[in-house]
């Protein structure tokens, strides 16, 4: 993707990429316990993608997210940018202390140096705190660097659980897929993000291909459940991992 920079770990969509332990039949999948409780997904325009995401890596080697067990993804937004938006950066967090402490702008050069004074990152278009709620990533989860989410406002207190079975009956054991619920920010109502990963964009397509014929019946199965507030496809390009 960017010829100067290299991906230099695994992690999540986050979209994201991680190790984790799973138990995987198909169409019977349990949920995998999550390497991360928490997520602070920030969409931005930059106009020096190659400066961004060295400054990013400059960033993630400081060390300052491992030494909270945090880790971060940087993502390139294929489609679907909110407000122009054409790069991503998530952060992961195991639990609440994982968190920055409310001085980190100030304390911490290294914030400081990325996010107080760095001139790449033009203008931050969307910020948004989620609890991932639920998550499934069989095999290698490094091999998932494809993302596609749907922005969902769930208008039915059923959406989660309707959800979960869809998912749980069109995955093939080839995707990773989570169902993100939002605890603050959002999109225009924004209640929910339903995301799946693959290992390409080829997949993906194929993948929608795969399932379109039975894509009406789901439609008009959650009609009265939710509305669908945007979809993005992200390709991760930049992971930092959490310590072992």
């Amino acid at each position: 993707m960017m010829n100067g920079v290299k991906t230099f770990s695994s992690l999540i969509l986050g979209l994201v990429v991680f190790s984790v332990t799973n138990t995987f039949a198909a169409h019977h999948e349990q949920a995998a316990v999550s390497p991360w409780k928490y997520s602070l997904s920030i969409e931005s325009e930059t106009r020096d993608l190659n400066g961004f995401l060295a400054d990013s890596k400059k960033f993630a080697d400081s060390g300052v997210l491992a030494k909270r067990g945090a880790s971060m993804t940087v993502y390139q937004i294929n489609a679907g940018g909110h407000s122009g938006a054409n790069v991503m950066t998530e952060f992961y967090y195991p639990n609440a202390d994982a968190m920055p402490s409310p001085d980190v702008m100030i304390a911490s050069q290294a914030h400081v140096d990325t996010f107080g004074t760095n001139p790449r990152d033009d203008d931050n278009v969307r910020a948004t705190f989620y609890q991932n709620i639920h998550f499934v990533a069989p095999g290698d989860p490094s091999g998932y660097r494809v993302y596609i989410g749907y922005s969902i406002k769930a208008t039915n207190s059923d959406y989660v659980s309707q959800i979960k079975e869809i998912m749980s009956d069109f995955a093939t054991g080839n995707e990773a897929y989570g169902i993100n619920e939002v605890v603050a920010g959002g999109l225009n109502g924004e209640t929910h993000l339903v995301w799946w990963g693959y290992d390409s964009q080829a997949s993906l397509m194929k993948d929608l291909e795969r399932t379109r014929a039975r894509y009406d019946e789901v439609v008009a199965r959650l009609t009265a459940s939710r509305e669908v507030l945007r979809t993005v496809v992200v390709t991760s390009i930049l992971n930092s991992a959490t310590p072992e």
